[in-house]
């Protein structure tokens, strides 16, 4: 087994093709997942810093007659998603020439490079990477710029793609670079059996983190050991301990989704990793503070979100609250709170809110 670290890019460009298994499972991302990946994407592009998209385990298939063959036994789902993404943009180039010259990035060679690569013979040309079996057709049409069908989860995710690149605040220059910005832990093995242990060890092995562990760590990792400790004691440990007992940090992981859905304007969050991949968003795309404000907000919003817990009705702390007087303006804040006048509904809810509270 070698294992090695390097730029996804380069992983692909290398001489030879990859395949996927027919025991593989179909190519099934959605549109979410795709979402999350152009955002880290274009976020590594603007920050021009690394991202680690995960790892990536494959062996050299000796049977290859026509070049070296790759055998890609987990990690083909971000793969083939990534290959859209570069083919996508570049029939882009090849559509916006103006865009070609400003970005310095050439359709071309990408094409050449990372989606299909020359034979020895004269015209001869095979792709770089082949989908598991039921996958190849809409592969093959899309990369050779044919209609396919409309079902298939590559067609579909390469329309969404393009539809981003037709944004008018779309740089091809910003995603290149993120693109040449992610990073795989690369594992080749050998022997099958050996593979299959690993594979397992990957995907089935170990608890994993829930959103509050992924909430944490994102806040608090990049901090001093002693910055940690400090930020941990004075805003975390204590948002964590007020909803205690807490198995699995379910409430938490509810105040988490509670308070994004005030801060996170518009976030439809149905999921527990739409929930990690909210708070990114709100975190890098729309936050523009530092880090402690956010912190001690979240933790004011649980301690509001304890004490009212068995309510679920964020709503009525969406302005005027003391949990965000630090933090950001709410998304009604600016807007003035009008008197009630009607006292008979007025005093019907109480009544219910009496009688709400009894059966607790």
């Amino acid at each position: 087994m070698e294992v090695t670290q390097s730029g996804l890019l380069d992983f692909i460009a290398r001489d030879g093709r990859f395949v996927i298994p027919a025991y593989q499972r179909l190519y099934a991302w959605t549109a979410s997942q795709c979402e999350e990946l152009w955002l880290d994407i274009m976020r590594a592009g603007r920050a021009e810093r690394d991202h680690f998209i995960g790892t990536l385990l494959y062996r050299e298939d000796a049977r290859g007659a026509d070049g070296r063959v790759f055998e890609v036994i987990d990690g083909q789902q971000r793969l083939i998603t990534v290959s859209l993404i570069i083919l996508a943009l570049a029939q882009y180039l090849n559509a916006h020439p103006e865009k070609m010259i400003q970005s310095g990035v050439g359709s071309g060679a990408l094409m050449m490079d990372l989606i299909v690569k020359e034979g020895e013979a004269p015209g001869s040309s095979w792709l770089k990477l082949t989908p598991s079996h039921h996958d190849i057709p809409a592969y093959v049409a899309v990369a050779s710029g044919k209609e396919a069908d409309p079902s298939s989860a590559i067609v579909k995710n390469l329309v969404f793609f393009k539809e981003k690149m037709e944004a008018d605040a779309f740089d091809p220059q910003t995603l290149f670079k993120g693109l040449r910005h992610l990073l795989a832990i690369l594992v080749e093995v050998d022997d099958p059996e050996e593979a299959q242990a690993i594979f397992e060890s990957i995907n089935s092995k170990g608890m994993r983190l829930n959103v509050a562990d992924m909430v944490r760590n994102y806040l608090l990792l990049i901090e001093s050991h002693d910055e940690q400790a400090r930020l941990y004691e004075q805003y975390w440990k204590p948002s964590q301990e007020m909803f205690a007992p807490d198995p699995g940090s379910l409430k938490l992981n509810t105040g988490i989704k509670s308070w994004l859905s005030v801060r996170l304007k518009g976030a439809r969050i149905l999921s527990a990793d739409q929930v990690y991949s909210s708070f990114k968003r709100y975190a890098e795309d729309v936050y523009e503070g530092e880090k402690e404000p956010l912190l001690r907000e979240l933790r004011g919003f649980c301690l509001m979100w304890a004490e009212n817990y068995r309510y679920h009705g964020v709503k009525k702390f969406r302005s005027g609250s003391a949990w965000a007087e630090l933090g950001a303006p709410t998304l009604t804040a600016g807007y003035p709170l009008k008197k009630a006048t009607n006292e008979a509904y007025a005093q019907k809810l109480r009544e219910e809110l009496c009688q709400a509270d009894s059966r607790w």
